[in-house]
């Protein structure tokens, strides 16, 4: 237990630090989330590519403004709503292109893109108005500088933003700055822009808390939620055509060797891929959340999960220990699930159900290890006492045996050899002999105990101590235990047939049989002990067994076993044994 526990903490400490494997699999679970949605058509978005076979007809890239100027207006006369180039033009055309190209600008909207850079000397840009709720400077992705278009053409575009993609630890796409900071100045993301140009709005709104930004917002649309550095997921369910008509055409160069494709949860995208999927997602309004209460949830999500899986585990069979993690795992997969394709919600479920398998195997196998030295114990202990099988049975079923003792009910029976002394005498001289006479004798009586269900207590020396109904129920143990003594002196009358044979000398004996409780477990100290029996009637037991020469029988049985039996048993005049005040009633059995 102490063990789960310090695993169980361990895990909490690790998802309260998130190194960067816990949150490589928690955005992997999220692009499993993301990728749920089935890809539908865009109605408002076209591509336009410039590949290999444009290059061909046209040249090699970067091409003369002049030509771009031309692709505006045969876009334009296909009936494109607007055009956004996420190429850049920091430089101007060498070709002196740029006027025919702002002037193209005229017939069709166009939105151009610029980039973010790691320069420490800044670069200024343009201007676009925002609105300010709170602090929101103090948490937005700050750049050292930026590259915008050359002046002319970043003056006749109806609009510019930024391109500048956030990669995560694993070097995926998954969300985009809404803006970005430069000095004082603030930037929007392209999306965002081409957003506020086609409202004709000039500005748009940020809101942000303590903790960070928390939604974005161009007039006549709905509010972008977004994280604390005013990211926004994307939503890739979106498939893009090439039919430009009433459409908002995004320009990307797709040919070979030029433009680098960059990873998404959707695989590899061209950056005006990525843009396009972004717009679609904000003119949607169907970008993906982290609500602000998420990681709370998953914490206590995480908490009881790992809770659970303990108490399952120590409640449950071993087998059923990764059933209940499948059970509890399918309960959060789904409960995120659903809470993703209901409300948009990223909800992790990959680390509680990851954390919850780790704790449910170690669980497992220490109980595992538990339940094998446990089977290797009640084979130790009972193996050469009990019948093979009943051991077997003990092994696949450690409930029947309670370790550390109970008061139940047993049938007792002692039996030793009458005249030990004298025999051990004949060998004298031969030690050896008269050990493998009282093993052969041993042998006989505690196959006939063994096969009647009895388990044998002990052998003290010549001793047989053997006990019914326990540690496993016997049914009827005390008839049982009474026909187990007559088979046992049909037993040794046959082995005494073959001793005379043999020239050895016979062997005879007393059985004392007696019923009652007793405490019955595992008996001795801390450091050695062993599955025994103690009572008073199974002292009473061993009193009637050496009774038995001076009553002139082989076999006392006590009142308390022949209940319900004295029609079939001889009684016989009471005894006083040691330890009793008063006189016992007995039996015996008919032998001949």
């Amino acid at each position: 237990m102490r063990l789960l526990l310090a695993i169980s903490v361990a895990l909490l400490f690790l998802r309260v630090w998130d190194p960067w494997p816990i949150e490589t699999l928690r955005l992997k679970y999220f692009d499993a989330l993301l990728t749920l949605d089935e890809m539908q058509p865009s109605t408002t978005v076209a591509l336009y590519n410039i590949d290999e076979k444009a290059l061909q007809v046209k040249g090699q890239w970067p091409w003369p403004r002049s030509f771009l100027a031309e692709l505006n207006e045969e876009l334009a006369s296909q009936g494109a709503a607007a055009i956004v180039y996420t190429v850049l033009f920091p430089e101007p055309d060498r070709f002196g292109g740029d006027e025919a190209f702002a002037a193209s600008m005229q017939a069709v909207p166009t939105i151009l893109s610029a980039t973010t850079t790691i320069q420490t000397e800044r670069q200024e840009g343009w201007h676009v108005g925002v609105s300010m709720l709170g602090p929101v400077k103090d948490h937005v992705i700050q750049y050292p500088g930026i590259l915008p278009n050359t002046p002319l053409l970043q003056t006749q575009a109806l609009g510019t933003g930024v391109v500048s993609t956030a990669p995560e630890v694993d070097g995926l796409v998954r969300r985009i700055p809404m803006l970005v900071r430069v000095g004082e100045a603030l930037y929007p993301a392209l999306g965002l822009d081409v957003l506020r140009v086609l409202v004709g709005d000039p500005s748009y709104q940020v809101k942000a808390s303590g903790e960070g930004l928390t939604a974005v917002r161009v007039p006549g649309f709905e509010t972008v939620g977004t994280d604390s550095q005013g990211q926004v997921w994307i939503k890739w369910n979106t498939r893009f055509k090439s039919n430009v008509q009433n459409k908002i055409v995004f320009v990307g160069v797709t040919a070979e060797g030029i433009t680098p494709l960059v990873p998404t949860p959707r695989g590899l995208m061209y950056p005006h891929e990525i843009q396009a999927n972004l717009f679609e997602t904000l003119l949607n309004g169907t970008a993906p959340v982290r609500p602000d209460w998420a990681l709370g949830a998953e914490f206590l999500g995480l908490l009881s999960f790992l809770a659970l899986i303990i108490v399952a585990g120590r409640l449950l069979p071993v087998l059923w220990i990764p059933v209940s993690l499948l059970f509890l795992g399918a309960i959060a997969a789904s409960a995120s699930v659903w809470g993703y394709i209901r409300f948009g919600y990223l909800i992790d479920a990959a680390i509680p159900v990851v954390f919850g398998a780790v704790v449910g195997s170690v669980q497992a196998f220490s109980r595992m290890i538990q339940e094998y030295r446990l089977r290797l114990q009640i084979k130790k202990q009972f193996e050469h006492y009990l019948d093979p099988r009943q051991v077997k049975r003990l092994q696949d079923n450690p409930e029947l045996l309670q370790l550390g003792g109970e008061t139940r009910e047993a049938t007792f029976l002692f039996t030793d050899i009458r005249g030990f002394t004298p025999l051990s005498e004949k060998f004298q001289d031969n030690p050896e002999g008269l050990v493998r006479l009282i093993n052969r004798f041993l042998t006989v009586l505690t196959d006939e105990l063994t096969q009647s269900g009895a388990m044998i207590d002990k052998f003290i020396g010549d001793c047989i101590m053997a006990v019914w109904n326990a540690p496993m129920d016997v049914a009827d143990h005390r008839r049982v235990a009474i026909a187990t003594a007559e088979k046992m002196l049909v037993r040794l009358k046959a082995l005494n047939t073959e001793l005379e044979a043999e020239g050895l000398p016979t062997i005879a004996i007393g059985i004392g049989i007696n019923t009652g409780k007793a405490v019955i477990g595992n008996m001795g100290s801390d450091s050695r002990f062993d599955y025994s029996c103690i009572g008073d009637s199974v002292n009473t037991a061993a009193r009637f067994e050496s009774s038995t020469k001076e009553v002139g029988v082989d076999v006392i049985i006590g009142e308390s076993t022949a209940k319900g039996m004295e029609n079939t048993l001889k009684a016989l005049p009471p005894i006083r044994v040691k330890g009793k005040t008063e006189a016992l009633t007995i039996y015996t059995i008919e032998y001949t």
